[in-house]
């Protein structure tokens, strides 16, 4: 009789727990084959084996595949509490850069995305654990792009600036590789979000600072590889944005200012050392909705990186500053079953890095044309054509990843092909 008595106490407990709370189960499925050419371009051959990096493969990509928890519950007095734990899932059992998956000991569960716990009410939302920054939710907010993801999404060269390996004291001229700073990212953060009011809505976001000490310097693990991005790591970054829509019409800017874990180099020249500080990025976007089906959006983005340097030859010593510019234009347009999207991104040259031939050239232009068709209100099949030119020292690539194929520097990389996505 106890027992049944503890049972009824548990099931009326969990039963009240529920219907407190909200829960939904979401998510993404989204796969992809498709070929990859890599040509030489304006790429110069290696000294050593005379030869031009080039090749085609064909490959099944997991675009941004995702599954997620969310829910509310509702404290009173219209305060409501909130959480969401989301992560990628990998549906092909491929790793980045890695070819066909045979036997593969790969888990499903891939990366972290968007997770957190936060309070909302009429006076806006807080919220504290792993979240898409400010600069990162508007820049992606104008894409085109079905979820914002696939190899021509924005994310691909928007909000990043390269600086080669070499002008920073690492590698040699045969192998230079590239530091990337990127502001477009997921961080550790707590954030704040206004509540929209008249059209107009905003957030602030801070990462934290993990080290305010002077003993924070982290060497870069550079391998010495032409094909090589080496991310530059955050240590604290500060993020805002601010947009107004109506009418069809929607503005938005956005602002991040990111330090950087000090960095020196391993150099080849001895008397070389180069050490990261900091790096700042903003955007300013618009888009038209008036129409129904119909979306139009452009953004303007500008990089700048700040240094200090050691150098006497390929970086002028004491202080330098480099900075780049970004542009990306994109159209969709949904009628009946069909929807057809096309993008433009183009990132110019980085100024100030470096005086060094391998440090000029660092910039790319890409143009991606999808076309969608709904099977469901869901479900969607879609082909794909992207273009990638990268100027004679850039090595962007795709951007999701699942090639062997690794430009080192100045290649024209276009992949083509076709996928099934369906949301849940």
């Amino acid at each position: 009789m106890q027992k049944k008595l503890i049972a009824l106490a548990v099931a009326g407990l969990s039963t009240a727990a529920f219907a407190q709370t909200n829960v939904t189960i979401y998510g993404v499925a989204d796969v992809s084959g498709q070929g990859t050419n890599m040509g030489s371009g304006s790429a110069r051959a290696d000294s050593t084996t005379g030869k031009i990096t080039s090749g085609g493969a064909f490959n099944m990509k997991s675009n941004s595949s995702l599954i997620g928890f969310k829910g509310t519950e509702d404290l009173g007095n219209g305060l409501k509490g909130m959480f969401q734990i989301e992560t990628n899932i990998n549906l092909t059992g491929q790793s980045a850069g890695q070819g066909v998956a045979a036997g593969t000991s790969n888990s499903n569960f891939s990366s972290l995305r968007d997770s957190y716990v936060g309070v909302s009410s009429k006076y806006g939302t807080a919220m504290g654990g792993y979240l898409t920054t400010p600069f990162r939710a508007t820049l992606t907010s104008f894409d085109v792009m079905p979820g914002a993801t696939g190899d021509g999404r924005i994310e691909n060269l928007m909000g990043k600036v390269r600086m080669s390996s070499q002008a920073l004291g690492q590698g040699n001229s045969n192998a230079i590789g590239y530091v990337q700073a990127d502001n477009s990212i997921r961080a550790t953060a707590l954030a704040y979000a206004l509540p929209t009011m008249y059209g107009f809505n905003g957030t602030i976001a801070y990462t934290g600072s993990n080290n305010n000490g002077g003993t924070n310097q982290t060497a870069l693990g550079y391998t010495g590889a032409q094909s090589q991005v080496n991310a530059a790591p955050i240590q604290g970054a500060l993020g805002v944005n601010l947009g107004w829509e109506g009418y069809g019409f929607g503005i938005k800017g956005a602002y991040q200012q990111a330090k950087v874990n000090d960095f020196t180099g391993t150099a080849y020249s001895a008397t070389t050392q180069t050490a990261i500080q900091g790096y700042t990025s903003y955007l300013i976007g618009a888009q038209y909705t008036g129409v129904p089906g119909l979306k139009l959006a452009a953004v303007y983005n500008r990089n700048s990186v700040g240094m200090n340097s050691t150098s006497s030859g390929t970086l002028a010593g004491g202080s330098a500053k480099g900075s780049n510019n970004g542009i990306w234009a994109g159209a969709s347009y949904r009628f009946g079953n069909n929807e057809p999207r096309l993008s433009y991104s183009n990132v110019s040259n980085s100024s100030g890095l470096s005086n060094s031939s391998y440090g000029a050239q660092d910039g790319a232009t890409q143009w991606t044309a999808n076309w969608g068709y709904y099977l469901s209100k869901r479900t969607q099949v879609y082909g794909i054509v992207s273009t990638l030119k990268n100027n004679a020292n850039a090595n962007f690539n795709m951007a999701s990843g699942g090639t062997a194929l690794n430009a080192t520097g100045g290649q024209i990389i276009t992949t083509y092909g076709a996928g099934l996505r369906t949301n849940f």
